[in-house]
């Protein structure tokens, strides 16, 4: 029975593998995907807007590495240091990341999904940690051999408590930002 079940995972590890890999378009880039070629990491700067009207707009600096093929140009972590720029608070997102075109050619939108949780940095206050959520639509700008470059629209959720900043009260429930990113990645 054991045998029966190793031989049945491996050979379905090995189809869900493959398959991507079969249904790229003839002379894609992602036809030729072997060993490192599948390593994927870029490198984003940004600015988002508070939307919830409490001085908290933000410039934003991102990094992440993971894994690439035929269908999915990115699933893997990320790390972000998002500065406000009317204080001194200081948000650090960490999040798990997945891009993809839903296509195994090269496809001009694509969808951004990020998830995970964020070190808020509060001025007067303690840290506080809470969820970070961020989907957005992405649109490819220049492709290379070796790179990309895109820009991406998002809205950002991070889950931020009232705190003190100074002179008066953050009353946040949530904070809710419309993001705009330029990236590359390699």
């Amino acid at each position: 029975m054991l045998r029966f079940l190793a031989k049945n995972l491996l050979g379905i590890a090995a189809m869900v593998t493959a398959s991507p890999l079969a249904l790229a378009a003839p002379g894609s880039e992602k036809e030729n995907m072997t060993g490192w070629n599948h390593f994927v990491w870029g490198a984003e700067v940004g600015g988002s807007i508070d939307m919830t009207s409490n001085g908290l707009s933000s410039i934003n600096a991102d990094a992440y590495f993971g894994y690439k093929n035929a269908w999915i140009d990115a699933v893997g972590v990320g790390a972000s240091v998002n500065m406000m720029v009317n204080n001194s608070v200081r948000t650090y997102p960490v999040y798990a990341l997945l891009r993809t075109d839903f296509s195994s050619g090269r496809g001009l939108v694509f969808m951004d999904l990020r998830g995970g949780i964020a070190i808020n940095n509060l001025t007067y206050s303690d840290t506080q940690t809470s969820l970070y959520l961020s989907p957005g639509i992405g649109f490819n700008l220049a492709r290379g051999r070796s790179f990309c470059s895109y820009m991406t629209l998002s809205y950002i959720y991070n889950g931020l408590r009232p705190f003190d900043l100074g002179d008066h009260r953050c009353d946040v429930d949530g904070l809710s930002m419309a993001c705009l990113r330029l990236g590359i990645r390699f």
